[in-house]
């Protein structure tokens, strides 16, 4: 193992992942700064005041809920920090204003608590389409869909390219896929979903147990009282002389083997590390000309989506739903074609921090909504960045330990779809522990890159998993070869019309006989 000198460390960014860094660093011998642009610790993880009729809660702008087998190094820092979980079911639900479905876990659960739903028949499409995506998408973790370059971003199979070139439907994806993801990774996952190498998509839903074979059921747990919890026990006993809110780093100078700090406030600080706790695009722009040739050509490709949140009480921006109905909901917009449909999604905060409606109304966010809520209804608007899990952005990812605590930088870009904590956790952790030899009181794990080969970890089929996966393949080549019959006959003339015209002059000629 190798020793690590006590050195001056910079992290900046005050998100998840800073904080994390900031809180594996504080035992060991190196003096650590943390910068944060705004006035709190968080980033999108925070709690914001609600006020209805003069009472005030402070609700959480971040989804409490996560997969427990997905987010190991997230259950061993909460139980270590002593932050209670509860078990929670998986719930989300999708509308489009007039047909909406919502899922209880399993597709049998669903069925039983509201069977009405087998009145449309689009039901019996999206019930289809789960049990193929269950038991046939594993297929795409075969290393024969994996390209020969895995850096030639052009050759991954995307999620629209798998999900067309198998028959799914706009429906299954839309009501079904685009919610359960987003629901997963606590964004609007319809955005970029389009754009997901198909290979990452299966892999997340692997790590989530929710592709067959697996062994139990996935153990989704939610945070009490709220994701902030999380950031505010670990920054409890923060030095605040170490804190720097408020303070936006603007450049990073090169100085010998140190680096210089400016700040918005006029200060230049020097240190021996720097950790990148921000986005890409704000990473190579604090960089500027300072970075190598290989920084600018890495880092500017992991990309990230920009979103708006809004804190509100706007019942018509919401489907009607009672508890315990879905604290999740996926909200798609009108269009004039399916493909191209806009979406927002929404959270239910009463049902998700058990807010109690008769004394403090509706609360709900809304992420990226397309019709914004009445300004009388609104509480609060942030903004924050996603990854952008893009093929282009995971091969970038793929790239960066090329450049990574390369001459004193560490960046703490990392998207495995386990989830925002999970990921956000993991890669603060990784920095503080591998690149600046931090000790941690549990074991942390690193995962899979999303584009990697299928390793020992991916599962092995039963006897009973693989006649099952037979008998759906047997039934979608007698689908393929039915839709083939009809768009033959599609293509033809009408038959009945081709025999009419082809007796026509049989008939003319035996009338005409008989006339004369």
């Amino acid at each position: 193992m190798p020793l690590f000198q006590p050195e001056r460390v910079a992290v900046i960014g005050g998100g998840c992942t800073g904080v994390t860094s900031f809180w594996a660093l504080q035992n060991s011998s190196h003096d650590v700064h943390l910068f944060e642009a705004s006035a709190a610790l968080g980033g999108r993880v925070k709690t914001l005041p609600f006020e209805h009729n003069s009472n005030r809660v402070d609700v959480n702008t971040d989804s409490p809920t996560f997969n427990a087998e997905a987010s190991p190094n997230l259950v061993s820092l909460l139980h270590y920090l002593g932050i209670t979980t509860v078990k929670t079911p998986l719930t989300f639900g999708a509308t489009d204003g007039v047909n909406s479905f919502q899922w209880y876990g399993s597709m049998l659960k669903s069925i039983l608590l509201r069977p009405w739903i087998l009145c449309n028949i689009e039901t019996y499409r999206i019930l289809s389409d789960v049990i193929w995506l269950k038991y046939l998408a594993l297929d795409v973790l075969d290393t024969g869909h994996q390209p020969c370059k895995p850096n030639d971003t052009q050759r991954w199979l995307s999620t629209h390219e798998y999900l067309s070139s198998e028959g799914y439907s706009n429906i299954f994806l839309e009501n079904y896929l685009a919610p359960l993801l987003s629901m997963l990774w606590s964004t609007n996952a319809g955005r970029f979903l389009s754009r997901l190498p198909a290979k990452a998509l299966v892999r997340c839903l692997f790590d989530h147990q929710l592709l067959k074979p697996h062994q139990a059921s996935p153990d989704w747990r939610c945070i009490r009282p709220g994701a902030s919890q999380l950031v505010q026990t670990m920054s409890m006993n923060f030095p605040g002389s170490k804190v720097h809110l408020k303070t936006k780093v603007l450049e990073v100078i090169q100085c010998g083997k140190k680096y210089g700090i400016m700040t918005s406030d006029g200060q230049e600080m020097f240190f021996n590390h720097i950790i990148f706790a921000v986005d890409g695009q704000e990473t190579i722009k604090i960089l500027g000309s300072h970075a190598t040739a290989e920084e600018k050509e890495i880092i500017p490709k992991l990309g990230s989506t920009r979103n708006i949140s809004v804190l509100h009480s706007d019942t018509l921006l919401m489907p009607d739903a009672e508890y315990p109905g879905p604290s999740c909901n996926y909200i798609i917009g009108p269009s004039n074609h399916p493909s191209s449909h806009i979406s927002s999604l929404g959270y239910i905060a009463n049902f998700l921090e058990s807010i109690p409606t008769h004394i403090y109304g509706p609360i709900y966010i809304t992420l990226n909504p397309f019709t914004p809520p009445h300004p009388s209804h609104v509480q609060g608007v942030w903004e924050f960045t996603d990854p952008e899990p893009s093929a282009q952005t995971l091969v970038a990812q793929n790239r960066l330990p090329s450049i990574q605590n390369k001459h004193g930088l560490s960046y703490g870009f990392y998207w495995t779809g386990r989830g925002h904590l999970e990921d956000a956790v993991t890669a603060g952790l990784r920095i503080a522990i591998e690149d600046l030899g931090a000790k941690v009181p549990f074991h942390v794990q690193y995962h899979q890159d999303p584009l990697e080969a299928a390793s020992s970890a991916s599962p092995r089929l039963r006897l009973k998993d693989n006649l099952i996966r037979t008998v759906l393949r047997l039934i979608r080549v007698y689908i393929l070869i039915l839709r083939l019959i009809l768009v033959l006959l599609s293509a033809l003339p009408n038959p009945a019309a081709r025999v009419k015209a082809r007796f026509r002059p049989i008939c003319n000629k035996t009338g005409a006989t008989k006339a004369s």
